[in-house]
């Protein structure tokens, strides 16, 4: 406690230098106790390797008591002096009109002093304020929100509000005796500062997947494009990228398209209106009311169509019988309960301020077109947040998981099919990427389940040749360990999801998968990722950075583990721990 105590003096050694000063200024009967308040810090929001996202950064703002200044005839040619190292244009005569003026601020308080004239010190406060810093890029910034007067602001600031923000000021209260320089502590209180949020973001990860969202809409002209990067069996959110300068990621929603087709497939199978064996024959269109002039199209005819094949095919013909079945045998009011089953007109109940419930019209405000252009991905509206976690249902065995931004969260999850149907509809999702709409997703020497999405636009109530492309997929397709969504909104040129999105959704699985050509990429105070390397191999690079401070620990002929991780500031000695196994 004693070396804290210390710590804080040390901190607020400029508040007790101006102090002291002002000392000689004022009568010692007026003023014998001196109070310095502490303000207390706002908790940093970490990355999952605990790279700081956002943090209070110290300020110290220098004010002129100009009441105390006139009192005292201070110098008016070291104030005017101030004024121009501090780059003010004001006037001495303008300045003296103020009670407080403010002088300068800067986040090295000698940096502060330095433009005060020592005449000017003894009339000067030094206050040390917090100001928020976050990192901006990779759309991290979007999803961290603002703090606004120390209380947070949208996305992860304000939906942790509370855990983040300083609880109470603190305090340091000094007694001086006679025209002494060294004050004797009579009382003091530390400031209860705000607590960490870790997250399960990891900033690597979330550049990397921004740059390649980034390309393809740029390549394709597209208004945005979105990712997430999911854990399948936690539903810890690696990586959220948005293009846009909202979090339309959870506060926007967009038509699924025929990503919704294995959801409307389950249903028929956990509730029996389909079986596995149940055929159409596609004649490229269908009129699914037949006193209404709807007409639903299919790129092709694709002949007799079975049940997963109308998942592998994308056969829109198909996919309206299934949700005539459906209609058939559980009704209009049945249909809508299992929608919300799968997650959507809910929220997720994801751990960040603006989150939507999407578009989910009651069963009772269902027009008669609406089963069949639901079932097709038209006519209902989900948050991208909401289309992952409905999906990754399939990645876990028939159970909905929570999706979280968390680092260390407990895994809420609840069962919405049996496991027999969720195999079905799993081995379809992995022929449409082997043979199906989805093969430009395929990565070589790696399983994958998924389904593509193109989904018209509707504007002022009219579908036009405007699409949503989407890819959502998880691998390995046998033991899903990841899940991925793709989208970009009004690609230009191509438009269906497996030419669009697929190949977006290939290049991040890549990160996960890709061996590197055995090349270190060394970025000097980093730490490289030495894992995998034989132990000659890493002491090399770590001597091309000038690391000198290196420990090894184990027997072995390569690096098995590190510390500092990987793109980690060098802090401490480099440890490299050894092993046998190949």
């Amino acid at each position: 406690m004693e070396k804290r105590l210390w710590l804080l003096l040390a901190i607020f050694a400029i508040f007790l230098i101006v102090s002291f000063v002002n000392l000689f200024f004022l009568p010692l009967t007026e003023r014998t106790n001196w109070f310095i308040s502490i303000p207390p810090r706002r908790g940093n929001i970490l990355d999952i390797r605990g790279r700081k996202l956002a943090h209070d950064l110290p300020k110290y703002v220098a004010y002129l008591d100009v009441e105390f200044f006139k009192k005292q005839n201070g110098d008016i040619k070291a104030l005017e002096k101030t004024l121009q190292n501090c780059g003010i244009t004001k006037s001495t005569e303008e300045v003296v009109n103020y009670r407080f003026f403010k002088l300068t601020e800067g986040e090295d308080k000698v940096d502060v002093l330095k433009k005060i004239e020592s005449e000017l010190l003894p009339f000067v406060n030094i206050e040390l304020v917090y100001t928020r810093k976050k990192i901006q890029d990779y759309a991290t910034g979007v999803l961290l929100g603002t703090v606004i007067d120390g209380t947070g602001k949208g996305g992860i600031e304000s939906f942790f509000n509370d855990q983040l923000r300083g609880k109470r000021k603190g305090f340091l209260e000094l007694r001086y005796r006679g025209a002494r320089l060294s004050p004797t502590l009579m009382n003091y209180s530390l400031p209860e500062n705000g607590k960490d949020v870790w997250l399960s973001l990891d900033l690597d990860l979330q550049r990397r997947v921004y740059d390649i969202i980034s390309k393809a809409v740029e390549e394709y002209s597209a208004e945005a494009g979105h990712v997430i990067v999911m854990e399948s069996k936690t539903g810890r959110i690696l990586s959220m990228v948005t293009t846009r300068n909202w979090n339309d990621l959870i506060g926007g929603y967009i038509e699924p398209g025929s990503t919704i087709k294995p959801l409307v497939y389950a249903i028929a199978l956990e509730t029996h209106s389909a079986s596995p064996d149940f055929t159409v024959e596609c004649e490229g269109s269908i009129k699914p009311v037949e006193q209404l002039p709807v007409v639903i199209r299919d790129i092709e005819k694709h002949g007799l169509v079975d049940f997963s094949m109308g998942i592998v095919k994308s056969c829109n013909v198909m996919s309206v019988k299934v949700g005539e079945l459906i209609m058939e045998k559980i009704g209009v009011d049945g249909f809508y309960e299992w929608l919300q089953k799968v997650g959507f007109g809910e929220k997720t109940g994801i751990e960040m301020e603006g989150e939507i419930a999407g578009v989910l019209r009651e069963a009772k405000k269902w027009s008669l077109i609406d089963p069949a252009e639901i079932s097709i991905g038209q006519g209902i509206g989900v948050t991208p947040v909401q289309l992952i976690s409905s999906l990754n249902i399939f990645a876990n065995d028939g159970y909905w998981v929570k999706p979280t931004i968390l680092k260390d969260s407990q895994v809420e999850k609840r069962r919405v099919f049996s496991k027999e149907t969720t195999d079905v509809i799993r081995q379809a999702m992995a022929q449409v990427v082997k043979e199906g709409t989805g093969k430009l997703a395929q990565v070589k020497e790696v399983s994958i389940a998924g389904k593509t999405g193109t989904a018209q636009k509707a504007i002022g109530g009219e579908y036009r040749n405007i699409y949503h492309s989407l890819f959502v997929g998880f691998f390995p397709a046998e033991d899903p360990k990841y899940t991925i969504l793709v989208h970009l909104d009004s690609p230009s040129g191509a438009f269906y999801g497996g030419e669009v999105a697929a190949p977006v959704f290939r290049e991040i699985v890549e990160i996960f998968t890709k061996k590197e050509d055995g090349r270190i990429e060394a970025v000097e105070g980093l730490m490289p990722d030495l894992t995998g390397l034989p132990v000659r191999d890493a002491l090399l690079v770590l001597e091309s950075l000038g690391v000198k401070d290196v420990e090894i620990k184990g027997k072995g002929w390569k690096v098995s583990e590190q510390t500092p991780p990987p793109n980690h500031p060098f802090e401490g000695p480099v440890i490299l721990f050894l092993s046998d196994q190949k």
